[in-house]
């Protein structure tokens, strides 16, 4: 079972990446992540021992404006000695006109690194909406995100 205290630990890592993500700080955001950990789903890292500091910068880059990363509805799930979260994931644009840019299932997976949660995994499963989206804006000439399904 998972503690209120280790549920309230991990919803504040997660916060702390949004926010970090909202401030295209690669430094700060790569800080949650175990040595191996790594994202995967509609965008993809390397390890973060590897080449993710350098992805997650082209990543930041490529979203261009200003991006609100909310995370809500969270599940958590001990596996052995790790803690996984399901979330939903509410990517807002915070710069132009306010709108939804993307939603999609978020899956973390934690594990106790030198005494500190950190992340292990980081899946999101971008919803169809936001490729609707980038289609509109392609034929409205708008620039969009480049984004692998996945």
């Amino acid at each position: 079972m998972v503690t209120i205290e280790e549920k309230l630990t991990l919803m504040e890592l997660i916060a702390g990446y949004c926010l970090a993500s909202d401030n295209k700080d690669v430094q700060a955001h790569i800080a949650y992540y175990a040595e191996e950990g790594y994202i995967t789903g509609g965008m993809t890292t390397s390890p973060k021992k590897d080449a993710m500091a350098e992805e997650l910068a082209e990543i930041f880059a490529m979203e261009g404006t200003l991006k609100r990363h909310l995370a809500m509805n969270h599940q958590f799930k001990k596996v052995g000695n790790e803690i996984h979260v399901d979330y939903l994931l509410l990517v807002v644009e915070g710069e132009q006109l306010p709108e939804v840019i993307a939603t999609a299932m978020t899956h973390d997976e934690f594990i106790q690194e030198k005494g500190t949660w950190k992340i292990k995994l980081h899946r999101n499963v971008i919803d169809p909406a936001m490729f609707n989206l980038m289609k509109k804006w392609e034929e409205e000439g708008k620039a969009a995100l480049d984004f692998n399904e996945g």
